[in-house]
């Protein structure tokens, strides 16, 4: 079973949130980041609350993966976090990878669509890359 629908209880747990089109969407991650190539896979979304994405990974534990580089290293977690989130209470949420020119992990955009790095190793959601993630978005993919 999902762990993030078997720690919400039953399926169907519907969040508050807003709705965005695939144009919208594209329009605010190509302006957020202007090189980076976006790809958007359904034609509407919903945008949740951080504090509902907060919800959603406490309830996951993609977290407490062990790291091994090239077995199980940052795409490995950031597909994983992802894959949580591929059930259809949760599909459409605006939620995604990115890759930087260093690194891998999520991304999602908030009902206040402001959108939002999660660092699948750690849970840790921030507006802008560490350096140690690179300096430069060069894909997304929701």
């Amino acid at each position: 079973m999902n762990i993030i629908r078997k720690w919400l209880g039953k399926p169907g747990v519907v969040f508050s949130s807003t709705s965005i089109t695939n144009k919208e969407l594209r329009d605010l991650l190509h302006s957020r980041f202007p090189s980076a190539q976006v790809w958007l896979s359904d034609g509407d979304y919903r945008l949740c609350s951080g504090q509902d994405m907060d919800k959603i990974l406490e309830a996951d534990d993609t977290n407490k993966g062990v790291y091994k580089a090239d077995t199980f290293d940052c795409d490995d977690f950031a597909y994983r976090l992802m894959g949580q989130l591929c059930i259809p209470e949760y599909s459409d949420l605006a939620f995604g990878i990115v890759w930087t020119d260093l690194h891998a992990m999520n991304v999602f955009v908030d009902n206040s669509r402001q959108v939002w790095f999660l660092e699948p190793q750690s849970d840790e959601r921030k507006l802008a890359l560490d350096t140690w993630q690179g300096s430069k978005v060069l894909l997304v993919v929701v």
